[in-house]
């Protein structure tokens, strides 16, 4: 059975439905790997998830990081070799001995039972025979047991065995007639009756005769007598062996040879030669019999319970395939409770033996008195409590306890409440996981998509943009945000491919093929329906049930939020098209061709006719499968909402957009081709942000398989494995340059107690003055604290501990000498001092260098690779997309001449990416994953502790999303999060590793929104192309313009 965190995996149970009620025929999910069986879809998937994760581990070979399937296939493979390899005749008796057996370890029984086998060997087996100092390949046909084993055998079952059965074991002293063994056929009986001439077992007829093969080492594989008894009784010295010799290689035929009479017959294969040997002559392969494999066998064969005393118990089936007993014999099972109950006495011994031990301490009499200093027993002895087994951190998050002395060191029980009020949450499931896709996709490649950066909250104001209605005379224009993100991306999707995908326009395109399939469900519908109604009413119920079917595969086309939008763009209504009418549009289409890559987008001021080349682009590629919501979108896209005349905009809601008298065109209609552009574009504004959401997703996913973001994506795997050189690099020299500055302390330190001595030996502060004056300026660089606090207790030394010893001669001792000396100090001090400094400097650049290595790296892997942040104990992702956008890839800016401007730019970009979000989101766990978490729990425990630590009303659930927006929120969040815990342990380390700008971008993003720096983002991202006045107060998204092309 697979294993998961060292546990078998625990398997659905049959559900009670099926049990109550066995006749039960209603359909069920069956997972035939397992057998087990789901009433529900959701349920089979979850549970495939949960199998196909990798998490597993092969019980028999131990190797991990396999799915639940890979797992079990590498157990049964490695079963059925091992199976192979180990002899057969010896499974039985090995199997034999271990059942029933009390033994604490399995290592402990393997080294029993290999010590019982080691020279034991049955009837069948392969062996090595030595003859003449050379091995032989030799099967064994015969056992035959020694004389007393018989008779012994035979007192204790009420049988008798006959002597005849092998004449020469029952009398090993006597030697054989003529020279003979009694195994030659040739052999001659003296004393057979007349008329036959040769010796055989059916000439004496005793009372009872037992199989001597049958009880061979039957009291030796005995593991309940002690081995030395076992080894009198039945001694594998005593054994004789009929065996024959076998070519190499050759493989086992049926037992009717191998067990066959010892007379020399059978096949070609048989032809070699039979011989009576003994146990100093054979060996086994050590490829079939070792301790390893014995113990790979028997951890295979046999299970135990976890109570004390329990016994290993071999595996019914492979019981009842080797016909061993089932059932405990009940004098065996009152001795095995009577081992139990002698365990338990000695662990409760043992355990009052700790509670009753007085301690050791004792406590002297005062001073005084004849019993002075003399050592006498407390008066009350102080119980020592038996010190409880210590927890080495981290463990599985789960198991973390909440104690007292983490609630001291401050550490929060219940986590901080999150905000629910995420990007396009109110659009339901999904909505705002894709959202943050596409905005990293956007954003992450903007240098090869040529697009300037644009924070989270401006791409989602954008999207939210609700336009004012057009006129038959004025006509809004989108906001360059959404021109230039879907221009961008239809060109570098029309760079995927010159030509056509082949097979796309056979007919009217992919999407209009895709549709033929729905197309004849809803004939055969109404071919059903007309069978009982009229053809009319036929074709509306089918369309109805086709309808059903479009809402379960793409969602719901009308619910609450697509009503309020729809009431702010003045209550337009969304034409309804049935499935035959969509296929006939399609068809009819003028901009639905293959020539629709040569279709004018516009430059980047002015981004027009881009709608037409979308028609085409969702011609081509969509499918339903693939785009679930193309119908919908394609349909309004196609017939827009009817554009209002002016006596019917008065109840239009007046909404802040682009319109301006000075700044758009007024667009005239009487021209065709005009009116059906304008039609598209409206029927793409009146498009929900939803809609529009799902479209930007089917469009950044074919972009990015264009050759440019394959180029860069290159581009970033071979900038990470550079940047994994240089951090090598950078912390090779880090080590180097801490070796360098321990030994420049070290000098420096050694240097200053030097001069300290000399001065204080001397006394005469005058002749030192020049000296000091010319070092006070070296000592004032500020030296680490360790330096610093060795000079202070230097300095603070007595004058009194300076030695005899320096007194000096009358020549060192001379003014003008003592001058010289502590000028010389004083410049070698100072030389110290400056090179210690130097390498402090340098060892701070390569702290700033490694940073910048790292904030890359992230950069580059987040291109790449987008992982979150780590999990929390309850497996909720944390992710923080702040610090990976693509602006900046090409490297460091040179600051040679004429690129100062430029830097500032690029250092002005990079510090808008770092606070492009401005929060952390929290994602809740996934289906498979929380599987995973409650594999062998208790699913109510760990339900009442989430609603313990996180709250009844913010534990997220698989698929939701929430976020922290402000700075206090996260603080409070990194001090819920346990570090005794794995998971928490790493997230928390990547929260200090990158809390420096998360902190700093959230902080900003709290106080703009609060109106802080609001007027002055909006004065610096004022948009040149725009005329704003001196009063403009317009949004940010409003104003962006795309740099990157200019």
């Amino acid at each position: 059975m697979p294993l998961v965190r060292r546990k078998q995996v625990a398997m659905h149970s049959v559900p009670s439905e099926f049990v109550d009620n066995p006749y039960d025929t209603r359909d069920v999910f069956y997972l035939e790997e397992t057998g087990e069986i789901f009433l529900d879809y959701e349920s089979y998937a979850s549970r495939m998830s949960f199998y196909k994760m990798k998490v597993f581990q092969c019980e028999t070979t131990g190797k991990g990081g396999l799915d639940y399937f890979q797992a079990l296939q590498s157990e049964q493979t490695e079963s059925s070799n091992l199976l192979a390899r180990f002899p057969d005749p010896l499974k039985a008796a090995v199997l034999r001995s271990v059942q029933w057996r009390v033994v604490g370890r399995l290592d402990s029984l393997v080294d029993q039972v290999y010590d019982r086998y080691v020279d034991r060997y049955h009837a069948g087996e392969k062996i090595f025979v030595d003859i003449q100092g050379e091995k032989y390949w030799a099967r064994i046909l015969k056992v035959f047991p020694p004389k007393a084993l018989l008779a012994t055998w035979s007192a204790h079952n009420g049988n008798h065995v006959s002597s005849s059965a092998n004449p020469n074991m029952l009398h090993p002293n006597r030697s054989a007639p003529n020279g003979l063994s009694p195994l030659n056929p040739n052999y001659t009986n003296p004393n057979s009756p007349s008329g036959s001439n040769h010796y055989s077992p059916h000439n004496e007829v005793p009372t009872a005769q037992i199989d001597p093969g049958s009880i061979a080492h039957r009291i030796g594989g005995d593991l309940s007598l002690p081995s030395n008894e076992a080894l009198s009784k039945d001694d594998p010295a005593a054994y004789f062996y009929q065996v024959q010799l076998i070519e190499e290689g050759d493989e086992d035929e049926s037992g009717a040879e191998v067990n066959g009479s010892g007379s020399g017959g059978g096949g070609a294969k048989w032809a070699g030669s039979t011989m009576e040997v003994q146990m100093g002559v054979m060996s086994r392969d050590r490829l079939a019999f070792s301790k390893s494999i014995l113990r790979r066998f028997i951890r295979e064969c046999v299970t135990r319970e976890a109570a004390i005393a329990s016994p290993w118990v071999v595996k019914p089936a492979l019981a009842i395939k080797y016909g061993l007993e089932t059932e405990m014999p009940a004098a065996m099972r009152k001795s095995m409770e009577r081992v139990k109950a002698g365990e338990l006495e000695k662990r409760k011994k043992v355990w009052e033996d700790k509670e009753d031990r007085p301690s050791k301490k004792v406590k002297k009499q005062g001073d005084g008195g004849e019993d002075s200093g003399r050592a006498t027993p407390v008066s009350k002895v102080k119980e020592t409590p038996t010190p409880a087994p210590v927890r080495r951190y981290p463990i599985e998050d789960l198991d973390v306890v909440f104690t007292d002395r983490d609630r001291k060191a401050g550490r929060l029980e219940i986590r901080p409440p999150f905000s629910r009020e995420v990007p396009f949450g109110e659009w339901g499931p999904g909505a705002c996981e894709k959202f943050l896709m596409v905005w990293s996709i956007l954003t992450t490649f903007g240098k090869p998509l040529q697009l300037s950066f644009f924070t989270m909250d401006e791409f989602e104001q954008a999207l939210n943009h609700a336009y004012t209605p057009p006129t038959q005379s004025r006509f809004p224009r989108p906001i360059p945000l959404m021109a230039e993100v879907h221009g961008i991306l239809l060109q570098h999707i029309c760079d995927r491919a010159d030509k056509a995908v082949p097979g796309a326009w056979d007919g009217n395109g992919l999407l209009y093929e895709s549709l033929e399939e729905q197309e004849e469900i809803w004939s055969k519908d109404r071919e059903k329906l007309m069978a009982v109604m009229d053809s009319q009413e036929a074709e509306t119920q089918a369309d109805a049930m086709d309808q059903k079917r479009f809402v379960k595969l793409g969602g719901s086309e009308e619910d609450v939020q697509a009503y309020v939008w729809r009431a702010k763009l003045g209550g337009v209504r969304v034409t309804e098209l049935t499935l035959v009418d969509f296929r006939d549009a399609l068809a009819r289409n003028e901009w639905m061709h293959s020539e629709w890559r040569k279709g004018e987008i516009g430059t980047v001021d002015e981004r027009t006719g881009w709608e037409r080349v979308l028609l085409g682009c969702i011609a081509e590629f969509a499918t339903p499968e693939t785009f679930p919501r193309v119908r919908s979108i394609v349909g309004q896209l196609l017939y827009p909402p009817p554009i209002a005349k002016p006596d019917e905009q008065s109840d239009a809601p007046k909404i802040a957009t682009l319109d301006d008298p000075d700044s758009d065109s007024e667009l005239e209609s009487n021209s065709g081709e005009d009116e059906d552009e304008n039609n598209l574009r409206w029927g793409w504004m009146a498009l929900t942000p939803r809609d529009k959401l799902e479209l930007l997703a089917f469009l950044a996913d074919l972009a990015m398989t264009s050759r440019g973001i394959r180029a860069f994506m290159d581009e970033c795997d071979a900038r990470l494995t550079t940047l994994r050189k240089e951090k090598i690099e950078v912390n090779r020299e880090r080590k180097r340059v801490a070796e360098l500055l321990e030994e420049a302390g070290v000098s420096v330190t050694k240097m200053e107690e030097k001069m300290n001595g000399t001065a204080n030996q001397n006394g005469d502060a005058d002749d030192l003055v020049d000296a000091t004056s010319e070092a006070g300026s070296a000592s004032t660089t500020p030296l680490p604290e360790s330096g610093a606090t060795t000079r202070r207790k230097s300095r603070t030394a007595p004058n009194s501990t300076a030695p005899n010893s320096h007194a000096g001669t009358p020549e060192t001792t001379h003014p003008v000498n003592q001058r010289a000396a502590a000028r010389a100090q004083a410049a070698e001090h100072k030389g110290l001092v400056k090179q210690r400094q130097a390498h402090i400097d340098e060892a701070a650049k390569l702290e700033k260098q490694l940073a910048e290595i790292e904030r890359e790296f992230r950069q580059l892997l987040g291109a790449t690779r987008m992982k979150p942040l780590g999990k929390d104990r309850f497996h909720n992702r944390l992710w923080w997309f702040d610090g990976i956008a693509g602006v900046g890839m090409g490297g460091k800016v040179s600051e040679g001449k004429g690129s100062k401007g430029k830097g500032r730019a690029v250092e002005k970009e990079r510090e808008r990416e770092a606070q492009g979000v401005g929060r952390i989101f929290l994602q809740g766990p996934e289906k498979g994953e929380w599987e995973f978490v409650m594999n062998g729990r208790d699913e109510r425990a760990v339900r009442a502790r989430r609603v313990a630590e996180e709250g009844e009303e913010y534990m997220l659930e698989p698929g939701e999303w929430a976020m922290y927006a402000e700075p206090e929120q996260i603080d409070e969040f990194i001090a819920w999060l346990n570090p005794k815990g794995t998971r928490e342990l790493h997230l928390k380390n990547a929260l200090a590793k990158w809390g420096e700008p998360l902190m700093a971008a959230v902080g900003k993003r709290s106080s703009e929104l609060s109106g802080g720096n609001r007027g002055q983002a909006n004065e610096t991202r004022r948009s040149s192309r725009v005329k704003a006045g001196a009063g403009d107060t317009r949004e940010s998204y409003l104003t962006w313009t795309n740099k990157r092309v200019r």
